[in-house]
Formats: structure tokens, sequence, C-alpha cells
């Protein structure tokens, strides 16, 4: 039996492959795993609910300040869910984005630490945040009224917490597992020590929170029973210890941003990780978590000196200003103003801290007032710093550098705004003792005025992203590549490096400064 050289031909062929559809954009966003992209879709939505949460405050102090009762018996729910969603919704949202977008560059990662299940977190957190705020449009949120509406609401908490944790983890296991050779934790760049050391007091306070939510869910409380577990389980995250804990970041922001600014390291390292890491340690709350753990002398010191990592911090950064002439745009402003609201948000504490000596209250001063001033104080500083790390690491996130003198003016606008809304209610809170009408709508106004700066403040800020992000797929369009625009600072620290160069060896916590120190001393 012979073997012919060549087979026959068949006459049928087997079925060809349809091609695969090419992804839709919003398919590829939906479905991607980039840490770069969820970076940037957590920071825009959060501004988004940030401005929303904003315009309901607003709402609020109108009410209060026309007294015509538009908003009804609604006005506690809507004032204790806009201060929640900023926090929530808001500020610690908006910092994680900006960590999970800058956090691996900082530490030479190719990207951050399980990048699906960031994603996740993104996804999770959106879908909660929806549903909270659904609940808070149908009389539920926090205070609410509705039986339904408030279960809803009191489940999106849980879920927008939980979200924020995985999130926590994530950036904070990369900062310890990710680091390239010879960056220790000493070398660490201060904003991914920050949010190491956040993301750990992140993940132990929301899961206090988060054990209170399911508490009050399984125990099928009505509305009213709701109330009560929010004032017992929850309320105290919005008020000291507990609500530093959303501006840890905001240190190691300014910490990154004044070395760049004047091309000069900051001397005594390791005091200035120290400060970021006491900081984080009296912005620990989940020890005060009843009303009678507010009237202790152990509360007291924790309101005392939680100024002073802040008063180090902006005592180092000054000093390193006098011997350093530093640019000055919207990334520094910013950086330094925020250290300003946080010093504020500690007035509000010590005075607390004051009122509550002895067995009763000394002063008599509207708790109440002082707790969400205070509060705005904090929240303002965490959303001015979170602004100053954005424009700081625009080329990075948006791909081209923010416009002056605009950003500036947005990063001042919001924070007169949020220093004015706290300053307002610390205000009342000592000289109003009476609940006088006529002084809440004078103080109802000026915290009106205050909000509305934030807002449009906000407004501005997405306004420029979108301008920047705009002018950059230009550029790309064109076929621009300049080096000046990616690294507009002369960066000091990894994420600065640029692709096409050598690997950096890390030796100090300013790795590219080094290299270019080495290659001046070599060319001598």
């Amino acid at each position: 039996m012979a073997l012919t050289e060549t087979r026959p031909e068949t006459e049928t062929e087997g079925p060809t492959a349809s091609p695969r559809p090419t992804p839709t954009a919003l398919e590829r966003l939906v479905g991607t795993g980039s840490y770069a992209s969820i970076g940037r879709l957590y920071i825009g939505f959060s501004l988004v609910f940030a401005v929303a949460a904003g315009v309901v405050r607003l709402l609020v102090g109108l009410d209060i300040a026309t007294d015509n009762g538009f908003l009804g018996s609604r006005v506690p729910m809507l004032n204790a869910s806009s201060l929640l969603a900023l926090i929530l919704l808001g500020a610690v949202p908006f910092l994680l984005g900006l960590a999970i977008s800058v956090v691996p560059r900082q530490v030479g990662s190719p990207s951050i630490a399980f990048p699906r299940a960031a994603a996740l977190s993104f996804w999770a957190w959106l879908i909660t945040s929806g549903i909270f705020i659904t609940s808070v449009a149908i009389n539920g949120g926090v205070l609410g009224g509705d039986r339904a509406a408030a279960r809803l609401g009191n489940v999106a908490i849980g879920g927008v917490m939980a979200s924020l944790v995985l999130g926590a983890v994530l950036v904070a296991t990369t900062v310890v597992v990710h680091r390239p050779m010879g960056m220790r934790l000493a070398n660490v760049p201060l904003f991914s020590w920050s949010m190491l050391v956040g993301s750990t007091i992140w993940i132990a306070t929301f899961g206090s929170v988060i054990a209170h939510v399911i508490l009050g869910q399984v125990s099928h409380l009505s509305a009213e029973g709701l109330v009560e577990n929010f004032g017992s389980g929850i309320y105290w995250l919005l008020r000291g210890p507990a609500i530093y804990m959303v501006a840890i970041p905001v240190l190691g922001i300014a910490g990154d941003v004044l070395p760049a600014m004047t091309g000069r390291r900051l001397k005594h390292y390791g005091v200035f990780q120290g400060l970021i890491g006491a900081f984080a340690v009296l912005s620990f709350g989940a020890w005060a978590q009843l009303p009678s753990s507010v009237n202790t002398v152990v509360w007291a010191g924790f309101a005392l000196a939680v100024a002073l990592p802040i008063l180090g911090l902006l005592g180092g950064l000054a000093e390193s200003l006098r011997y350093g002439k530093a640019k000055i745009n919207g990334a520094l402003v910013c950086s330094l103003t925020s250290l300003l609201l946080l010093l504020g948000g500690a007035i509000g504490g010590v005075l607390q801290a004051f009122d509550t000596l002895g067995t009763g209250y000394l002063f008599e001063f509207g708790t109440a007032a002082l707790v969400t001033g205070q509060a705005y104080f904090v929240v303002a500083g965490a959303l001015v710093g979170g602004i100053g790390g954005l424009f700081y690491w625009s080329t990075k996130l948006w791909g081209g550098p923010a416009k002056e003198p605009i950003a500036s003016g947005l990063g001042v606008l919001v924070f007169l705004g949020g220093g004015l809304i706290g300053t307002v209610l610390i205000v009342q809170a000592i000289v109003q003792r009476n609940q006088e009408t006529t002084a809440n709508q004078f103080f109802g106004a000026l915290s009106s005025v205050g909000i509305l700066l934030v807002v449009v403040g906000l407004l501005g800020v997405l306004a420029q992203i979108a301008g920047i992000a705009r002018h950059a797929h230009d550029d790309d369009e064109d076929g621009a590549d300049d080096r000046a625009e990616r690294d507009p600072w002369n960066g000091l620290t990894l994420e600065w490096a640029d692709p096409a160069d050598e690997l950096v060896t890390v030796t100090s916590p300013y790795p590219l400064l080094d290299a270019r120190e080495g290659d001046e001393e070599g060319s001598k």
C-alpha cells in the first residue's frame, strides 16, 4: 500500500471562527483592571458625590436661614446624611482613589495588589453609594422617618464602608509587599506611608461601625430604633478622635509636595513619619463610642494631643521653606492650607474637652454644633489636601499639568468655604445658648455661604480635570511627547521616574534626587 505525497483536498472545510468584536469604550471601562483607571473613577465620582452632598447641606442652611421650613421635618435627616455622605462618599474615597493611582508608582510597582479586587472595591462602593443617595431621597439615610428607607440607608452605609475597607487593604498590601529592592519602610514616600498607617486605622474603624450596622439590621429595628442605633453606634465616627482619620493621608501629601517644590530633602525624615504615625494613632476612636467616653481624661488627652503632630509637621515644613525657594502653585497652596483646616478641627476638639471637664458641662456649649463644626473643618481639610495631591500628580492622573493660577484659586475657595462653615458652627456652639430664631437664621445664612464656596470650588476642580484630560488627549493625537510636561516639578520620588530611563537604585526616600546628584558628581 503506497502513501501519496500529498493528501487529497477535502471539499468541506471546518467552520470559520468569527472575529471577536472590539469592546466599546464603556465595556473597556467597566471591565478595566487598570489601577490608574480605577483610581480616576474613584476620584471623579467622589468629587461628584461631594458636590451633591454639599448641595443638600446648602439647602439645609437656606431652610434654617429663611425659617420657612420648606424641608419640614427632614432637616435633621438631611443635615446628618449630608455630613456622612461628605465623609464616606466624598473625602475618604477621594483620597483612596488618589492612593490607588499614585501609591503603586511611588513604590515602583507595576500595579496595585490584586487589581481585580480594586475594581470590585470601586464598583461595590459606587453601587452602595447610589443606594444610600436613594434612601436619603425617600426619607431614609440616617435619622430618617421611613422604616424601609432607613433600613435601606443602614445597609448602604455598611456596604460603602466594606468597599472602602477592601480598597484600603489593597493599598496597604501594595506598600508592604510590592516595594522594590532597597526600599525599606523608612524610605517609603510620605504619602504612601500615610496611606499605610491610615489604611490600618480605616480598616479598624470602619470594621467597628459595620458591626453596629449589622446589629441594627438583624434586630429589625424601627425607624426610631435605627436613629438610636446611629446615636450609639455610628455617631462617634463624626466626632473626635475618630473624625481625624479622614485626613491622615493629607499629612503625607503635604510631606511629599513641599520637597518637590523646593527641590530639597526633608531633614529628619523619620521624624515626619513618626508625626504622621502619631496623628493616625490619635485618630483611632473606636474605643470612644459611648457618650460616657467623652467625659474622661483619656478622651480629653486625645483631643489636646492631636494638634501636636499637625504643629510638628507644619514646623518641619516651614523649616524647609526657610532654606529653599518654593514654587508657589495650587499643589503647595492646598497642601499647606489643608493643615490649617485640621488645626481648626483640633481647636473644636479642645473646646469639647474643656466643656466636658468634671461631671457635667463646664461652659454649656452647644455640643451638636461644636461636633459638627469640628467635622466640617476636618472634612474640608481632607478635600483641600486631596485637591493639592490631585494638582501635584495631575500629569500622572490626567496626562497634563493643572492650569495656574486657576488651581490655586480653586484651592483657596474650598479652604475659605470649609473654614467659614466650621468657624460659624463652632462660634454658634459658644454664643448661642437658647436657640434663638434670629441667631439660627444668621448662622444658617453664614453656613450656607461657606458650603456654597465649597461646592463652587469642587465644581471648578471637576472642570479643571475635564480640561486637562481633553488637552492631554489632543496632545496624544498630535503625537506630542514633552518630558517636561510629564514631570513639571523635577520630582524626587519614583512616580516621576521616566520608563525609558535605567532603573533607579533606592537608597533613600528621594532616589531620583540621589541619581541626579550622582550624575552631577560624575560629570565633575
